[in-house]
């Protein structure tokens, strides 16, 4: 007795549909940035060095994670997600 292998006999097999792929324009996906009114006064706003350098040294200190200036935080964000 003999066994032979399975066979790719083309009565059998599907031929495969092919498509196109859809050709699309370089110009049409373009990025896009929105910035909002809030963003751009905040932009405008002309902080000093000085009191860039008093934020950095509260920061460095850890004066925001003290427990008075938490809790400020999660008041002010907890009215900002009411309203």
């Amino acid at each position: 007795m003999q066994i032979k292998g399975i066979s790719q006999n083309p009565v059998f097999v599907k031929p495969v549909k092919t498509q196109k792929a859809e050709t699309t324009s370089a110009a049409s996906n373009k990025d896009k940035i929105e910035i909002s009114s809030e963003a751009r006064s905040l932009a405008k706003m002309d902080l000093s060095t000085e009191r860039l350098e008093q934020i950095r040294t509260k920061l460095a200190g850890g004066f925001y994670n003290t427990p008075e200036v938490l809790d400020k935080v999660a008041e002010k964000l907890s009215k900002d997600i009411i309203k």
